[in-house]
């Protein structure tokens, strides 16, 4: 009579906890969330911009020239920056700009600059040191 007892205790919440679980009063509702399948892969359409190749050419006492290795076919941005990070010059180059364009910082301090030109997706950094080489400096001669 003991072991009857014991089998119909443990059958009871056996039995109810087979019962609840069918039902789906155990599964996570945050599961049974239903979303779309992606069928298709898509890109945005300007991934495939190319990036901007572009030389610096130093044309005496903080003028330097930036020449573009290919047309411009869209607008392109511009940064100057002088050694310390501070912005310069922000430029948009056009496509009837051409394939060179000057720049003259003959009333700043620093000889060193960084160019930045791109667009918001890609851009390409370079930097130029804007006295041309085997020139001497006629103010840092006179200082001396």
């Amino acid at each position: 009579m003991n072991v009857e007892k014991y089998t119909l205790k443990l059958t009871i919440p056996v039995l109810l906890f087979l019962a609840l679980f069918q039902l789906g009063k155990f599964t996570a509702e945050a599961q049974n969330v239903s979303r779309p399948f992606e069928t298709e892969i898509s890109f945005p359409k300007d991934l495939n911009t190319p990036t901007v190749n572009f030389n610096l050419q130093s044309l005496g006492n903080k003028k330097f020239k930036l020449i573009l290795d290919e047309p411009n076919t869209q607008s392109t941005e511009v940064k100057i920056f002088d050694i310390l990070g501070n912005l310069i010059l922000q430029d948009q180059l056009m496509p009837d700009d051409g394939l060179q364009k000057n720049y003259d910082f003959t009333h700043l301090n620093s000889k060193i600059f960084v160019v930045e030109v791109g667009n918001a997706k890609y851009n390409k950094t370079k930097s130029i040191y804007a006295n041309p080489h085997g020139t001497i400096d006629k103010q840092s001669k006179l200082k001396e």
